[in-house]
């Protein structure tokens, strides 16, 4: 029954009115029987689905868990970034990504609903409840030098920042590299990976955490002051579907300027995004930690610092304390 669960999934979602039975049987070569098992399984997984007499079925909603069926519908029409893998739950999408990465040369999502070892920068833990996020790794295949991966953050976390800015009109800011924050909360992070060689890079790993529609109270104690949602900031759910789509769109953008354009070509915009101006912080990576006011990005991506004591200071990629 899982390919005609498949094909009637297809054929309902695109469909915006009422099918009956005998149509979808006649149309995809089944039995009414078949496609009243399916409609009845559809249902136990959570989707909404009307059924008239005499007029047939339409799919009113689908369930808040992400569906491998109905996202690949979404995707179909994107240039790179048109097929996803999607699980209940893993234990991070950065891992099974890795894990199907040399299964194919084309690019691809990883979603799921859920994370019980989600990690971001650093190793530190990011918390992904059940169906209250975008919790996604994004595998691209670029043909470039190592070296050129020092802007990729950059490129793809202002596509981001664009997304829930343009499209959700909730002001938000980077805090460089790739975090953002809406005020002083933080609203998503991600992790950039690459497998390469001496020839160059094989494949971007990006894992992307973003939260959609948790409330105050479903974050941690430690959490409820330092991290927010949209749905928080905007007052009203978040369409996960809806967003996903114009956010893929954006990051294939975003992509291509990457590929093709040097980093100075947007860094008045990006740095116009920041929110680490005209503050002093504390910036540490490695052993290296200074107190300090960033006072410019170079073309390379890196982080131009003074201290305190006046000195300059480079960094790549540094913990920034808020």
């Amino acid at each position: 029954m899982s390919k005609y669960k498949h094909e009637i999934v297809n054929y309902l979602y695109r469909n915006d009115e009422y099918l009956s039975g005998q149509h979808i049987a006649e149309t995809l070569n089944c039995s009414r029987v078949t496609v009243k098992k399916v409609i009845d399984q559809l249902r136990k997984e959570g989707f909404e689905i009307e059924s008239i007499s005499n007029k047939g079925y339409k799919i009113a909603k689908i369930p808040t868990t992400w569906q491998e069926d109905i996202v690949n519908i979404e995707l179909k029409d994107n240039i790179l970034l048109n097929r996803a893998i999607v699980q209940t739950q893993v234990d991070s999408t950065q891992i099974l990504a890795k894990a199907h990465v040399n299964d194919t040369d084309n690019h691809f999502i990883v979603l799921s609903d859920e994370q019980t070892k989600g990690r971001g920068r650093f190793n530190r833990e990011w918390s992904s409840l059940k169906s209250k996020g975008l919790w996604m790794s994004v595998v691209l295949r670029p043909d470039i030098p190592i070296q050129k991966m020092s802007t990729f953050n950059l490129f793809i976390s202002l596509a981001i920042q664009e997304v829930i800015e343009q499209h959700y009109h909730i002001q938000c800011k980077i805090k460089w590299p790739n975090d953002i924050y809406i005020g002083n909360k933080k609203v998503c992070g991600f992790l950039t990976e690459m497998i390469a060689d001496t020839d160059g890079v094989n494949a971007i790993i990006c894992g992307i955490g973003i939260n959609l529609n948790q409330t105050q109270e479903e974050f941690d104690k430690v959490n409820q002051s330092r991290a927010t949602s949209l749905n928080i900031e905007n007052g009203k759910p978040i369409e996960p579907y809806q967003f996903l789509s114009v956010l893929i769109k954006a990051i294939e953008q975003r992509y291509d300027q990457f590929l093709n354009l040097p980093f100075s070509e947007i860094k008045e915009l990006y740095k116009s995004k920041s929110m680490i101006w005209n503050k002093t912080l504390t910036y540490t990576e490695g052993n290296k930690q200074i107190v300090g006011r960033a006072i410019d990005i170079q073309d390379n991506g890196f982080l131009t610092v003074i201290s305190e004591d006046g000195d300059l200071h480079q960094f790549m990629s540094a913990d920034i304390e808020i």
